[in-house]
């Protein structure tokens, strides 16, 4: 089944007084600051729901015995990539008959009643996905999500005195509620892009088949980017290490050859991406390494090299 965007469509919340039971939230987990993400956890099971935590850490960083009641973990024993270990937990949510999958960093800030807020709106007979208002841990501004128009042009999307849920075209998976639905249909993370970019062309795809994408504004979630953030004029540069500088750059080429991305779209999305990075060189004290990145990025990004960065 693929669905339309609809003006006409009933916000008649589906899951605001019933168990939670068929919700399940992914967790991936990379040297996770623990504390952190036990009380996120320990949010989501007040709510109701079951917790999958996937270990992308190189070393056994998790003990199952030491994780509440309600949480199960899986252990990769090395880095995988984010779309590997969420696929993999979309893989055990949906084993235990999940309807709905929610995703969250592993430090994501939630407060009571969230997670019910967020998944409200969804009818898990219909594929459908729904996602917080965000709001920036550096600045407390809402941090816009993005809608497409009819050439693959954005424009950011941030309608703060909204009450009901609105539709946009890509959102950060940070917080994103889905429908197992959406899965039959969009099928998983594309693993080849490894880390950045993830997001972005799974909203993107979803988009081409119909499946809406809404925010709902009676859930919001506080979000950082970045290690952090420095506003230059009117342009605001998210600090990132090399490494992850690598991934957004050569991921921009791959966005390139996806038939569902619009070429308008990934090639201002290049320039984006390109023009604050450099930016970034005047932020940074390790700018040999960062130029290293970029060079290595575009080479093997001209060369399709996929998934994990050579070592």
């Amino acid at each position: 089944m693929i669905v339309k965007y609809s003006a006409n469509r009933s916000w008649a919340p589906h899951g605001e007084d019933r168990p939670l039971i068929d919700v399940v939230c992914v967790i991936v987990c990379y040297r996770p600051v623990v504390s952190t993400l036990l009380s996120l956890c320990e949010y989501i099971l007040a709510d109701g729901a079951k917790v999958i935590l996937v270990d992308n850490t190189e070393q056994p960083y998790l003990v199952a015995d030491r994780l509440p009641i309600g949480c199960s973990l899986v252990t990769l024993g090395h880095n995988s990539g984010i779309a590997h270990a969420q696929n993999i937990g979309v893989e055990q949510a949906l084993e235990v008959g999940a309807a709905i999958v929610v995703f969250f960093d592993q430090d994501s800030t939630i407060g009571v009643g969230f997670l019910r807020a967020l998944v409200a709106p969804l009818d898990p007979s219909l594929p459908e996905i729904t996602s917080p208002q965000y709001i920036d841990d550096d600045s407390n501004a809402v941090l816009p999500s993005l809608r497409l128009n009819r050439y693959g042009l954005t424009k950011a999307i941030h309608r703060t005195d909204a009450q009901r849920p609105y539709p946009v075209d890509i959102v950060i998976s940070s917080g994103t509620a889905a429908t197992k639905e959406v899965f039959k249909i969009a099928g998983r993370f594309d693993e080849a892009l490894f880390i950045d970019g993830v997001d972005t062309e799974w909203c993107l795809r979803c988009r081409s088949m119909g499946i809406p994408i809404y925010v709902v504004p009676l859930a919001t979630m506080r979000h950082r980017i970045g290690s952090r953030s420095v506003r230059i004029g009117s342009f605001t540069v998210h600090i990132h290490s090399p490494v992850r500088c690598y991934y957004q750059l050569r991921n921009c080429f791959q966005l390139m050859h996806k038939p569902h991305v619009p070429r308008l779209f990934a090639l201002a999305h290049m320039v984006s991406v390109a023009f604050s990075r450099m930016l970034l060189l005047f932020l940074v004290e390790e700018r040999f390494a960062y130029l290293n990145a970029y060079v290595l990025a575009v080479c093997d990004g001209f060369k399709g090299v996929v998934g994990a960065k050579p070592t």
